[in-house]
């Protein structure tokens, strides 16, 4: 027989994992859209996507670069940024961020 006190633990602590994970996908939705700067100042694009880590946590974010022929999105591990008021700072140079590899959203 299960004892009700277990339940119980076991009740509360499926309830704070629910909890965490919308507060960590809300965390996420807040953040796309962002701005985001290289260290040089120059805007190299926008928050696309968060990706969360089994934790609930953002690991990585997807930017969408700008600019007048713009590809796909780059990614960048989330503690890369640094905040900046209501926008972030990455530590690369614009053209450091240009030259890397866009990400294949439709590979599987």
């Amino acid at each position: 027989m299960i004892k009700p006190r277990y339940v119980l633990a076991a009740g509360l602590a499926a309830g704070l994992m629910f909890a965490f994970a919308n507060l960590a996908s809300a965390q996420g939705a807040a953040l796309e859209g962002r701005e985001v700067r290289a260290s040089d100042g120059a805007v190299v694009g926008t928050i696309a996507k968060v990706i969360a880590g089994a934790d609930g946590r953002p690991l990585q974010v997807l930017v969408q670069p700008k600019g007048a022929r713009p590809t796909g999105p780059r990614s960048l591990p989330y503690k890369a940024l640094s905040a900046d008021g209501d926008r972030f700072v990455i530590p690369l140079s614009k053209a450091e961020f240009d030259s890397m590899p866009a990400v294949d959203l439709a590979a599987k």
